[in-house]
Protein backbone atom coordinates (compact mmCIF):
# COMPACT_ATOMS: atom_id res chain seq x y z
CA UNK A 1 0.00 0.00 0.00
CA UNK A 2 1.06 3.68 -0.82
CA UNK A 3 1.99 6.28 2.01
CA UNK A 4 -0.19 8.66 2.64
CA UNK A 5 2.30 11.37 1.62
CA UNK A 6 3.09 9.17 -1.56
CA UNK A 7 -0.69 9.01 -2.61
CA UNK A 8 -1.27 12.48 -2.11
CA UNK A 9 1.61 13.67 -4.22
CA UNK A 10 0.29 11.55 -7.10
CA UNK A 11 -2.92 12.77 -8.49
CA UNK A 12 -4.59 9.93 -9.43
CA UNK A 13 -7.91 8.65 -8.87
CA UNK A 14 -9.64 5.20 -8.32
CA UNK A 15 -9.79 2.48 -10.66
CA UNK A 16 -13.04 2.73 -12.60
CA UNK A 17 -12.72 -0.58 -14.77
CA UNK A 18 -10.81 -3.10 -12.79
CA UNK A 19 -11.65 -5.76 -15.77
CA UNK A 20 -9.31 -3.36 -17.84
CA UNK A 21 -6.38 -2.27 -15.28
CA UNK A 22 -3.57 -1.27 -17.91
CA UNK A 23 -6.27 0.55 -19.92
CA UNK A 24 -7.50 1.98 -17.07
CA UNK A 25 -4.45 2.75 -15.27
CA UNK A 26 -3.26 4.36 -19.21
CA UNK A 27 -6.43 6.33 -19.43
CA UNK A 28 -5.45 8.07 -15.65
CA UNK A 29 -1.98 8.92 -16.57
CA UNK A 30 -2.85 10.22 -19.81
CA UNK A 31 -5.69 12.44 -18.75
CA UNK A 32 -2.87 14.33 -16.33
CA UNK A 33 -0.44 14.78 -19.33
CA UNK A 34 -3.06 16.22 -21.36
CA UNK A 35 -4.30 18.83 -18.49
CA UNK A 36 -0.42 19.62 -17.54
CA UNK A 37 -0.46 17.83 -14.43
CA UNK A 38 3.06 16.16 -15.67
CA UNK A 39 4.51 18.56 -17.87
CA UNK A 40 6.55 17.72 -21.17
CA UNK A 41 9.53 16.52 -20.00
CA UNK A 42 8.86 15.83 -16.94
CA UNK A 43 9.75 12.59 -15.19
CA UNK A 44 7.22 10.14 -14.32
CA UNK A 45 6.50 8.14 -10.88
CA UNK A 46 8.31 4.94 -10.87
CA UNK A 47 7.02 1.43 -11.58
CA UNK A 48 6.85 0.86 -8.35
CA UNK A 49 5.63 4.20 -7.01
CA UNK A 50 2.70 3.84 -9.32
CA UNK A 51 2.03 0.14 -8.59
CA UNK A 52 1.79 1.48 -4.46
CA UNK A 53 -0.67 4.19 -5.64
CA UNK A 54 -3.12 1.79 -7.69
CA UNK A 55 -2.99 -0.86 -5.78
CA UNK A 56 -1.62 -3.39 -8.60
CA UNK A 57 1.32 -4.96 -9.89
CA UNK A 58 4.45 -3.70 -11.36
CA UNK A 59 3.21 -6.13 -14.43
CA UNK A 60 -0.35 -3.90 -14.72
CA UNK A 61 2.13 -1.16 -14.54
CA UNK A 62 4.44 -2.11 -16.92
CA UNK A 63 1.76 -2.93 -19.68
CA UNK A 64 -0.19 0.70 -19.09
CA UNK A 65 3.32 2.56 -19.40
CA UNK A 66 4.02 0.44 -22.63
CA UNK A 67 0.75 1.76 -24.23
CA UNK A 68 1.08 5.11 -23.64
CA UNK A 69 4.31 4.54 -25.29
CA UNK A 70 2.70 3.01 -28.19
CA UNK A 71 0.45 6.22 -28.26
CA UNK A 72 3.40 8.71 -28.17
CA UNK A 73 2.55 10.02 -24.55
CA UNK A 74 5.53 8.82 -22.82
CA UNK A 75 9.54 8.48 -23.87
CA UNK A 76 10.99 5.49 -21.55
CA UNK A 77 14.79 5.92 -21.06
CA UNK A 78 16.22 2.88 -20.72
CA UNK A 79 18.20 2.76 -16.67
CA UNK A 80 16.48 6.72 -16.29
CA UNK A 81 12.86 5.98 -16.08
CA UNK A 82 9.49 7.14 -18.23
CA UNK A 83 9.48 10.88 -19.20
CA UNK A 84 6.32 12.98 -20.70
CA UNK A 85 7.19 13.45 -24.51
CA UNK A 86 7.56 16.76 -25.68
CA UNK A 87 4.54 17.13 -27.66
CA UNK A 88 2.44 15.03 -25.49
CA UNK A 89 0.11 18.15 -25.61
CA UNK A 90 -0.54 17.90 -29.12
CA UNK A 91 -3.17 15.39 -30.99
CA UNK A 92 -2.22 11.84 -31.64
CA UNK A 93 -3.62 9.31 -33.38
CA UNK A 94 -5.69 6.70 -31.82
CA UNK A 95 -7.81 4.18 -31.84
CA UNK A 96 -10.05 2.93 -29.29
CA UNK A 97 -11.79 -0.78 -28.87
CA UNK A 98 -15.35 0.86 -28.64
CA UNK A 99 -14.65 2.54 -31.93
CA UNK A 100 -14.60 -0.62 -33.84
CA UNK A 101 -18.31 -2.13 -31.95
CA UNK A 102 -19.35 -0.27 -35.23
CA UNK A 103 -19.31 -2.71 -38.20
CA UNK A 104 -18.65 0.27 -40.95
CA UNK A 105 -16.06 1.33 -38.73
CA UNK A 106 -14.04 -2.08 -38.06
CA UNK A 107 -14.16 -2.69 -41.85
CA UNK A 108 -12.64 0.95 -42.28
CA UNK A 109 -9.37 0.12 -39.82
CA UNK A 110 -9.19 -3.11 -41.41
CA UNK A 111 -8.83 -1.45 -44.79
CA UNK A 112 -6.01 0.70 -43.15
CA UNK A 113 -4.32 -2.21 -41.91
CA UNK A 114 -4.29 -3.89 -44.95
CA UNK A 115 -2.69 -0.79 -46.95
CA UNK A 116 -0.05 -0.46 -44.32
CA UNK A 117 0.59 -4.44 -43.43
CA UNK A 118 1.43 -4.88 -47.21
CA UNK A 119 3.89 -2.33 -47.17
CA UNK A 120 5.35 -3.11 -44.10
CA UNK A 121 6.12 -6.68 -45.82
CA UNK A 122 7.71 -5.15 -48.69
CA UNK A 123 9.88 -3.04 -46.13
CA UNK A 124 10.52 -6.82 -44.06
CA UNK A 125 11.62 -8.41 -47.39
CA UNK A 126 14.14 -5.54 -48.02
CA UNK A 127 15.52 -4.85 -44.64
CA UNK A 128 15.15 -7.83 -42.60
CA UNK A 129 18.38 -8.92 -40.47
CA UNK A 130 18.95 -13.05 -40.43
CA UNK A 131 18.63 -12.34 -37.17
CA UNK A 132 15.08 -11.02 -37.33
CA UNK A 133 14.27 -14.09 -39.74
CA UNK A 134 15.05 -16.53 -37.05
CA UNK A 135 12.56 -14.90 -35.08
CA UNK A 136 10.12 -14.57 -37.83
CA UNK A 137 10.88 -18.35 -38.02
CA UNK A 138 9.79 -18.93 -34.64
CA UNK A 139 7.21 -16.74 -34.69
CA UNK A 140 5.40 -18.56 -37.30
CA UNK A 141 5.90 -22.17 -35.54
CA UNK A 142 4.48 -20.74 -32.50
CA UNK A 143 1.64 -20.16 -35.05
CA UNK A 144 1.05 -23.84 -36.38
CA UNK A 145 1.36 -25.01 -32.99
CA UNK A 146 -1.27 -23.54 -31.75
CA UNK A 147 -3.90 -24.03 -34.40
CA UNK A 148 -6.39 -26.21 -32.21
CA UNK A 149 -6.56 -23.33 -29.16
CA UNK A 150 -8.25 -20.05 -31.01
CA UNK A 151 -7.44 -18.02 -27.87
CA UNK A 152 -3.62 -18.78 -27.60
CA UNK A 153 -3.69 -19.06 -31.44
CA UNK A 154 -4.79 -15.86 -31.81
CA UNK A 155 -2.21 -13.99 -29.48
CA UNK A 156 0.46 -15.89 -31.83
CA UNK A 157 -0.98 -14.50 -35.35
CA UNK A 158 -1.04 -11.02 -33.83
CA UNK A 159 3.20 -11.84 -32.71
CA UNK A 160 3.55 -13.05 -35.70
CA UNK A 161 2.31 -10.06 -37.19
CA UNK A 162 4.32 -7.53 -34.97
CA UNK A 163 7.67 -9.97 -35.96
CA UNK A 164 6.90 -8.54 -39.61
CA UNK A 165 6.46 -5.01 -38.29
CA UNK A 166 9.80 -5.51 -36.39
CA UNK A 167 11.83 -6.10 -39.34
CA UNK A 168 10.88 -3.40 -41.25
CA UNK A 169 13.76 -1.90 -38.88
CA UNK A 170 11.76 1.09 -38.90
CA UNK A 171 10.20 2.04 -35.36
CA UNK A 172 7.20 4.10 -36.73
CA UNK A 173 5.98 0.78 -38.38
CA UNK A 174 6.53 -0.67 -34.84
CA UNK A 175 4.67 1.76 -32.86
CA UNK A 176 1.58 1.74 -35.49
CA UNK A 177 1.18 -1.85 -35.94
CA UNK A 178 1.57 -2.28 -31.94
CA UNK A 179 -1.62 -0.08 -31.97
CA UNK A 180 -3.00 -1.68 -34.33
CA UNK A 181 -2.56 -5.30 -32.75
CA UNK A 182 -3.82 -3.71 -29.22
CA UNK A 183 -6.83 -2.39 -30.90
CA UNK A 184 -8.53 -4.91 -33.10
CA UNK A 185 -7.36 -7.65 -31.03
CA UNK A 186 -10.71 -9.41 -30.25
CA UNK A 187 -11.48 -8.96 -33.75
CA UNK A 188 -8.76 -11.17 -34.28
CA UNK A 189 -9.69 -13.78 -31.81
CA UNK A 190 -13.40 -13.85 -32.40
CA UNK A 191 -12.29 -14.90 -36.33
CA UNK A 192 -9.81 -17.45 -34.92
CA UNK A 193 -12.59 -18.84 -32.62
CA UNK A 194 -15.04 -18.91 -35.54
CA UNK A 195 -12.07 -20.98 -37.77
CA UNK A 196 -10.67 -23.18 -35.56
CA UNK A 197 -11.71 -26.66 -36.50
CA UNK A 198 -12.83 -26.01 -40.10
CA UNK A 199 -10.59 -25.97 -43.15
CA UNK A 200 -10.49 -21.75 -43.15
CA UNK A 201 -7.89 -22.48 -40.12
CA UNK A 202 -5.65 -24.64 -42.97
CA UNK A 203 -6.15 -21.41 -45.29
CA UNK A 204 -4.92 -18.72 -42.28
CA UNK A 205 -1.61 -20.70 -42.10
CA UNK A 206 -0.89 -21.34 -45.82
CA UNK A 207 -1.24 -17.24 -46.06
CA UNK A 208 1.45 -16.64 -43.10
CA UNK A 209 3.42 -19.21 -44.69
CA UNK A 210 3.20 -17.48 -47.89
CA UNK A 211 3.96 -14.50 -46.13
CA UNK A 212 7.30 -15.62 -44.52
CA UNK A 213 8.38 -17.41 -47.50
CA UNK A 214 8.34 -14.37 -49.37
CA UNK A 215 10.43 -12.34 -46.80
CA UNK A 216 12.63 -14.86 -46.38
CA UNK A 217 13.21 -14.85 -49.77
CA UNK A 218 13.85 -11.03 -49.52
CA UNK A 219 10.76 -10.66 -52.57
CA UNK A 220 9.37 -7.47 -50.98
CA UNK A 221 6.76 -7.61 -54.16
CA UNK A 222 5.68 -11.22 -53.38
CA UNK A 223 5.41 -10.30 -49.62
CA UNK A 224 3.53 -7.04 -50.27
CA UNK A 225 0.85 -9.34 -52.00
CA UNK A 226 1.16 -12.31 -49.57
CA UNK A 227 0.21 -10.05 -46.84
CA UNK A 228 -2.49 -8.00 -48.71
CA UNK A 229 -4.21 -10.96 -49.76
CA UNK A 230 -3.99 -12.54 -46.26
CA UNK A 231 -5.92 -9.46 -44.72
CA UNK A 232 -8.09 -9.29 -47.10
CA UNK A 233 -9.43 -12.66 -47.11
CA UNK A 234 -9.41 -11.79 -43.69
CA UNK A 235 -11.90 -9.13 -43.88
CA UNK A 236 -14.14 -11.81 -46.40
CA UNK A 237 -13.92 -13.99 -43.79
CA UNK A 238 -14.85 -11.78 -41.62
CA UNK A 239 -17.95 -10.02 -42.97
CA UNK A 240 -19.07 -13.98 -44.15
CA UNK A 241 -18.97 -14.81 -40.19
CA UNK A 242 -21.42 -11.60 -39.64
CA UNK A 243 -23.35 -12.40 -41.67
CA UNK A 244 -23.87 -15.88 -40.80
CA UNK A 245 -24.53 -14.38 -37.35
CA UNK A 246 -27.12 -12.04 -38.57
CA UNK A 247 -29.65 -14.79 -39.93
CA UNK A 248 -32.53 -14.90 -38.32
CA UNK A 249 -32.89 -18.46 -36.85
CA UNK A 250 -34.69 -20.81 -38.10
Amino acid sequence: MASPDLAAALPFGNLARPDNLPDEIALQIRGKILSKAFEPGQRLPTELELSQVFGVSRNVVREAIARLKLSGYIETRRGVGSFVATDAGQQHFALTPQELLRAEALEQVYELRVEIEAGAAALAARHRTEAQLVTLRAALAEVDASTDDWRIGADRALDFHMAVGEATNNPYFVRLLGHFSRVIGDAVRTLRYSSTGTDRMAQIEEEHHRIFDAIAAGDSEAARLAMRRHLERGMARRKALLEEQDKPAR
